[in-house]
């Protein structure tokens, strides 16, 4: 079994461990948290939703073994059909997506009858995709710009598609991909006056919610924004689950109430995935708090760490973009748990309850993984020829 783990494990060692951490808190936390549900559904089957969630983390760490040992070339030359298939997705699921927890975000796989969200899939292809075109355009002294108008005209078009539905989802994946531009050196102009353009489009449309007929959710939005920035003109009930968070995480203290004692995941709307780090704040305390948060802070330094080791241009973009929408989307959880954000949608991920969600993040887990096992490879033949491995840029 060791020499198995050995064989197929491969990559960063650290990152393996942070994946392990998350997976086993994902287990803990989940059953916890789905109890009520439980009862609903599942006539009091109580660990039904842990082993589904082990299902998809065991499906999950074979995607991750089987992707970690592709070599990366194989995501690049790929990235435009995943892109072209994502956009189709997500057109498809405008016109006829299923309607979950009032928003059409899901689709469902015809004769399997499971569902899944094409957006995830937007994500990690639009990345890909973006990190290629970065590193084509790379060359020693001189500004990417020429880079710009391909990515932001497919992130426009992936973006307008999940932005009906999906606010958060849309925001947090346009900030990434500004952020691989600027650092991969595309002009500052370019990404500012952008960035400034969508600012101004999505507070127009909150401002405007009570007539945009073609955003449902646009009221849900502006109800949440006012709610964050005027909590004391916010009706009734309307800030009920960020209160009932608070709760759950002043009521752990120190050591938490200890594992399957929250008493807020029997109030709290959906305990198992957007507000599952409150959950571990109540019985984990803020030791168990900090450890997932330290998590996600630890990876990305190794991010870090493997975009400075990689000799290849498209590599280390793959890298930055992938482990950037983890931890972003990591830390939009939690700081909605803690108030520091408005209320969003946004799973943690590895950890929240949810097939999609478990399995793209395993895959981008995975990608990263083939990236630390190349430059490992990479180094150790550096050291058997005893000269440095070819720098390239990936057409």
């Amino acid at each position: 079994m060791v020499n198995l783990i050995k064989k197929y494990a491969k990559g960063d060692p650290v990152i393996w461990g942070i994946i392990v951490v998350l997976s086993i808190a994902s287990l803990l936390a989940v059953y916890s948290a789905t109890g009520t549900l439980a009862y609903k559904y599942q006539g009091g089957n109580t660990s039904y939703y842990m082993f589904k969630q082990l299902f998809s983390l065991g499906f999950g760490f074979a995607l991750i073994m089987v992707i970690l040992n592709m070599p990366y070339r194989f995501f690049a030359k790929y990235a435009i059909i995943g892109l072209y298939a994502s956009i189709i997705l997500l057109g498809v699921t405008l016109m006829s997506g299923v309607n979950l927890n009032m928003a059409s975000r899901w689709l469902t796989i015809p004769i399997l009858g499971v569902t899944f969200q094409p957006s995830e899939m937007a994500k990690l292809a639009l990345i890909i995709y973006t990190a290629r075109v970065l590193a084509q355009f790379q060359k020693e002294g001189e500004p990417a710009s020429a880079a710009f108008r391909p990515v932001i005209f497919h992130a426009l078009i992936v973006v307008a598609l999940i932005f009906r539905e999906n606010l958060s989802t849309a925001m947090l994946l346009m900030s990434v991909i500004i952020a691989m531009m600027y650092i991969g050196r595309v002009s500052f102009k370019y990404l500012g006056g952008t960035g400034l353009i969508i600012l101004v489009v999505v507070a127009g449309f909150l401002f405007m919610a009570s007539k945009v007929d073609f955003l449902p959710r646009a009221k849900t939005w502006a109800a949440r924004v006012e709610n964050y920035f005027s909590p004391e003109e916010a009706e009734k009930g309307s800030s009920y689950q960020a209160d009932r968070a608070k709760i759950a995480i002043a009521s752990g203290g120190i050591f938490g109430k200890g594992p399957g004692n929250s008493v807020q995941r029997n109030f709290i709307p959906h305990p198992y995935s957007d507000f599952i780090y409150a959950i571990i704040a109540e019985e984990f305390g803020f030791i168990g708090a900090m450890v997932i948060l330290l998590c996600y802070l630890f990876l990305l330094g190794r991010i870090g760490v493997l975009v400075a080791a990689s000799n290849r241009t498209f590599p280390a973009f793959l890298a930055l973009g992938l482990g950037l929408m983890l931890v972003s989307q990591a830390f939009v959880n939690m700081g909605v748990a803690v108030g520091i954000f408005p209320v969003t949608g946004q799973p943690l991920p590895m950890v929240s309850m949810g097939t999609t969600s478990v399995l793209f993040t395993c895959v981008a887990f995975g990608a990263i993984l083939s990236v630390s096992r190349q430059n490992m490879e990479d180094k150790m033949d550096e050291k058997s020829k005893g000269k440095p491995a070819n720098q390239e840029i990936e057409e």
